[in-house]
């Protein structure tokens, strides 16, 4: 055999080979590294939504599972499984259970998409009546948030955030301007309704102080504590961080100082409530009622919005 010819066979086998080696590569990459977060917003528009939100909900799925949202993502040492990050041994295996009824790999996007706008549609506690009537992308990404993922540590900010991108970017029309919700920067010397709220917050934490709208040594005192407990800069100001840390989620059923601090907000916008700290009929319907009124979802649940457009 001549060397002409051996150097034809060599090149034609290391072409084989190239070709061989493109193709697993190619079919190596995984299904979720194509453009996910698209599909998933042009799924829920398809489904009745407007745009804000369903971009609120694809928000969250990348704050879940990265972008673009990845329905093989496993929570690192947790049970969080998909794109919305559904807990093996509860939500998670009910997911696997319809999808293989169905024949169907419950480790695809469409499964997870199908999935997700069955639980909307048959359990109302996940909050498609209140995703329905939110007003823009901010406060659709947060009633998603508080119904649908129900998460320990949400990171709101981030969630918002991804939203008003895949909003601008799949859209195509400005984001609706959110309800005023600034907190106020509080510290030693202020007075007013927000320093009573800041107090029976901090009364809700236990710290002994009084509430009575001075912002003094005793509860300088208490906000230097919080912040050491929660590692933040013990300044004694409360701003944006320690009003974050401060601020409970509430709704129907919770009891306490904070409700107390709540039903004191709601009365002194409007509301004739008895504060006894217990958040029952009358301080949901008060809930709802101002909510209505300015613009944010009437789902009465207290969140960081809520919080930020009662607390002057």
């Amino acid at each position: 055999m001549t060397n002409s010819i051996v150097r034809r066979l060599i090149g034609l086998l290391a072409a084989v080979f190239l070709s061989f080696s493109l193709i697993a590569v190619a079919s190596s990459t995984p299904a979720w590294a194509a453009n996910n977060n698209e599909t998933a917003y042009r799924y829920f528009v398809k489904k009745g939504l407007k745009g804000y939100q369903s971009a609120g909900i694809v928000g969250n799925f990348i704050q879940e599972s990265g972008s673009p949202i990845n329905p093989r993502a496993n929570q690192p040492n947790g049970p969080g499984r998909g794109i919305a990050q559904w807990s093996e041994g509860a939500r998670w295996d009910q997911l696997v259970a319809w999808a293989r009824k169905q024949g169907r790999n419950p480790n695809t996007l469409g499964v997870q998409l199908d999935y997700t706008w069955r639980e909307l549609t048959t359990v109302p506690a996940y909050g498609l009546a209140s995703l329905r009537s939110s007003g823009n992308v901010t406060q659709a990404t947060q009633v998603f948030m508080a119904k649908f993922e129900r998460c320990g540590r949400c990171e709101s900010a981030a969630r918002v955030r991804y939203a008003q991108q895949v909003l601008r970017r799949y859209g195509g029309g400005p984001i609706s301007p959110a309800p005023e919700t600034a907190l106020p920067t509080l510290r030693k010397g202020s007075k007013g309704s927000a320093v009573t709220t800041a107090q029976y917050l901090l009364r809700s934490r236990g710290h002994r102080i009084a509430a009575d709208g001075v912002f003094g040594t005793k509860t300088h005192h208490a906000v230097v504590a919080f912040q050491r407990s929660r590692k933040l800069n013990p300044d004694g100001i409360i701003g944006s961080k320690t009003w974050s840390a401060l601020l409970p989620t509430l709704s129907r059923g919770d009891k306490g100082e904070a409700v107390k601090g709540l039903q004191k907000e709601l009365n002194a916008s409007g509301s004739k409530l008895k504060v006894d700290g217990v958040f029952g009929a009358a301080t949901n319907a008060a809930v709802r009622s101002y909510q209505g009124r300015v613009k944010l979802a009437r789902d009465g649940i207290v969140g960081r919005n809520t919080w930020g457009s009662l607390i002057d």
